[in-house]
């Protein structure tokens, strides 16, 4: 009963991720079946998961998008769309876990400002200079070739497309992209579903939450590890002596290694092995080979 739940769970956040992205390609005036979309989100996943940073994600759905018949217009228009949707959802999550982890924040930030204003205003201001110093590196990049005319005035195109995007269609796809995150977490749950011995539902709801997102700003693919040290340390409950482990592995079975395994399987046999191999490996370090 456990294993039939996390696998619907899994279904609805699929699915509603295949909504998500057939509305966006919607709000970039093209036309995307419920097949494709989510074909394409296997696709990012499996990407995602082997890559670091997740860097072959985003050039995996846009695979996925000009397969399916888009225009590379279009598709960058839809892949922005939908970012746009997703990234204030993010945030919303990353300041539930700070009220739920740490419930005096407020004055700690306040004691913190007090001792440490004037040093911290100067990394402050320092990490600006350098946001500026990459802007202004762009520019000058962009204005003497290096960077493509085409490319440069398909984005152009695409970020006033986004910019465009109706308001209900950024909120909509900001309440698919709740929904998604909220069946994930609920997979950790779902596995000692009926357990009387299972440890709080908050600790398990927030500590999958978190863990998941971990993946965002960790460098190595997966999470390099230290996504199962932190679950072995009890951070997303306490399941007992010789259940932490299987527990791990089952939430990581339903969280990354089924839509992983699905979306390699269904990209090499779509696209073939040197495509794949050429996404799999987007963010690794290829020594360049000088010929002999």
């Amino acid at each position: 009963m456990t294993h039939l739940l996390a696998l619907g769970l899994l279904a609805v956040d699929s699915v509603v991720r295949a909504w998500r992205i057939q509305l966006a390609t919607w709000a970039a005036g093209g036309a995307l079946s419920f097949r494709d979309a989510f074909r394409l989100n296997l696709y990012g996943e499996a990407a995602s998961t082997l890559t670091p940073n997740r860097l072959g994600g985003e050039p995996a759905r846009f695979l996925g998008l000009t397969a399916a018949g888009l225009r590379p217009v279009t598709a960058l228009v839809a892949i922005g769309v939908e970012v746009a949707s997703e990234w204030p959802v993010f945030i919303l999550v990353t300041g539930a876990l700070v009220v739920h982890y740490v419930p005096d924040w407020h004055d700690a930030a306040r004691a913190w400002l007090s001792r440490h204003g004037a040093a911290d205003l100067v990394v402050v201001e320092i990490a600006a200079l350098v946001v500026l110093i990459m802007l202004w590196l762009l520019q000058r990049l962009a204005r003497s070739g290096m960077i493509r005319h085409r490319v440069r005035r398909q984005w152009r195109v695409a970020l006033a497309h986004v910019r465009r995007a109706p308001w209900w269609v950024l909120g909509a796809g900001a309440l698919l992209t709740v929904a998604s995150a909220v069946a994930r977490a609920f997979i950790l749950p779902a596995l000692v579903w009926g357990r009387l011995d299972a440890p709080p539902f908050g600790v398990m709801f927030f500590g999958a939450l978190a863990l998941i997102h971990a993946s965002l700003v960790v460098p190595l693919p997966s999470g390099g590890g230290g996504i199962e040290l932190t679950f072995l340390s009890g951070f997303a409950g306490d399941f007992g002596p010789g259940r932490q482990v299987t527990l791990l592995l089952l939430w990581r079975f339903y969280t990354v290694i089924v839509l992983t395994v699905l979306g390699i399987y269904v990209l090499v046999r779509t696209h073939g092995v040197k495509v794949a191999k050429e996404l799999f490996t987007v963010g690794w370090w290829r020594r360049s080979r000088e010929p002999p």
